[in-house]
C-alpha cells in the first residue's frame, strides 16, 4: 500500500487487519496442502488494495498530487486546468488482454486537431505506470510531451484505475504491456520512445532488453528490479515462514515463465550492451524508499548506454511530478530521437 509511506490511523488499522488475516489463511493452508497455499500466496501478493481500482477523474488526481507528491493547495491550483485539459482531449479506447478490458488513453500532438488525421509528430510515446497507479499518473510529462510534438498513449494496468481485473503484478503488468504495444504498434505504428514508472519500469525494462518492443530510447522512473527482497519483506510483514516466501517465488516465477534474475541488473545489463544504439534514461532518487537506487547505479555502471540522472529528495513517486525531473526526460528524448 503506498499509503503505508505515511500512514494515517485508519491506513495501520486497515494494514494491521490485513497482515492478521493471511498469516492465519496461509498458514492454515501451509499444513493443509502446500499447493494451494502457493497458489493463494501468489494471488494475494498479486491483487492490488481497493483503492488502486478508482476511475482516475480529477478528485482522484487531487487527493493523489497532495498526498503522493506533497503538493500543496495552491501548486494543484495552477496545475488544474491543464489537467482537465488533458482528461478532456483523451481519445480513450479499449482493448482486450487476458479476458479483461483495458483502458487505454491517446494524445494526439498539440499542433493536431483532434477530429483530423495527425500530422507527423515528433515521435510516438508508450507511458507505463507502476503498483496501485494508473495512465495519468503521468500527467506533467504527458503535457510537456505534447507541447513538444509527441503522440502519447497510456493505459491502466489491470485491477488499476479504470480497466477490469482483479489481480496484477509484474507478470500481467509485462504482459498487458506487450499487448497495448503491439495494438498501437498495428494501429498508429512504430513506438519511439518508452517510458516507465516503477513496476512499469521494471516491465518496460525487460521489454526494450529482449527487444520485444524497439524504440529508439527508453525512459526508466524510479525503476523496480529486486522481487527477491520485496517478497522477503512482504513475507516478514505478514509473519510468514520462510517456506512460504520460497513457494512464493516458486509460484511467481512458475506463473511468468521467467526468474526473478531476469529483472535484476546483471541480466538486463548483458542484453542493453548487446544494443548500443539503444538509448536510456533512469530517473531514481537516493532516498527512495520502495525502489533500490543502488539497483539504478549498478545497471548505469554495467551499461555505458545508460544514463543515470540522481533526483534530490523527491522519494518514489514525486519524481513523476518534478518539474526539474521531467525537462531532464525531455530533454534526453528530443536529443535522442
Amino acid at each position: 500500500m503506498l499509503e503505508m509511506l505515511s500512514p494515517t490511523a485508519g491506513d495501520l488499522v486497515r494494514f494491521a487487519a490485513t497482515v492478521v488475516k493471511v498469516r492465519r489463511e496461509l498458514t492454515r493452508a501451509m499444513k493443509d496442502n502446500p499447493a494451494i497455499a502457493k497458489a493463494r500466496a501468489v494471488d494475494i501478493f498479486c491483487a492490488p488494495p481497493a483503492a488502486a481500482r478508482r476511475a482516475p477523474n480529477i478528485e482522484r488526481l487531487k487527493h493523489d498530487t497532495q498526498r503522493f507528491f506533497g503538493w500543496k493547495s495552491a501548486q494543484w491550483a495552477s496545475f488544474e486546468a491543464p489537467v482537465k485539459a488533458l482528461l478532456a482531449s483523451a481519445l480513450r479506447s479499449q482493448l482486450v488482454h487476458d479476458g479483461y478490458k483495458v483502458q487505454c488513453y491517446h494524445w494526439l500532438p498539440s499542433h493536431a486537431a483532434p477530429t483530423a488525421k495527425p500530422r507527423a509528430s515528433a515521435g510516438r510515446m508508450l507511458l507505463c505506470h507502476g503498483w496501485e497507479g494508473y495512465g495519468l499518473n503521468f500527467a506533467l510529462l504527458i503535457a510537456k510531451a505534447l507541447e513538444a510534438g509527441y503522440e502519447v498513449h497510456t493505459f491502466d494496468h489491470l485491477a488499476h484505475g479504470a480497466s477490469e481485473g482483479t489481480l496484477s503484478g509484474l507478470p500481467r503488468v509485462l504482459d498487458t504491456l506487450l499487448t497495448v504495444a503491439q495494438h498501437i504498434h498495428m494501429q498508429h505504428g512504430a513506438i519511439d520512445v518508452l517510458m516507465g514508472h516503477s513496476l512499469g519500469g521494471a516491465a518496460v525494462s525487460w521489454a526494450a532488453a529482449h527487444r520485444a518492443i524497439t524504440p529508439s530510447s527508453v525512459v526508466l522512473l524510479a525503476p523496480f528490479y529486486d522481487t527477491y527482497e520485496l517478497s522477503a519483506q512482504w513475507a516478514k510483514v505478514h509473519l510468514l515462514s520462510d517456506e512460504v516466501r520460497q513457494l512464493l517465488q516458486q509460484g511467481l516465477e512458475e506463473a511468468s515463465g521467467k526468474t526473478f534474475d531476469d529483472f535484476m541488473p546483471p541480466a538486463l545489463a548483458a542484453l542493453y550492451n548487446k544494443q548500443p544504439k539503444l538509448r536510456t534514461l533512469i530517473v531514481h532518487d537516493r532516498a527512495d524508499m520502495i525502489t533500490n537506487y543502488r539497483h539504478s547505479a549498478e545497471l548505469a555502471k554495467l551499461s555505458p548506454h545508460i544514463q543515470l540522472h540522481t533526483a534530490r529528495k523527491l522519494g518514489h513517486i514525486a519524481v513523476l511530478a518534478d518539474e526539474a525531473c521531467a525537462d531532464v526526460v525531455m530533454d534526453f528524448v528530443q536529443n535522442t530521437m
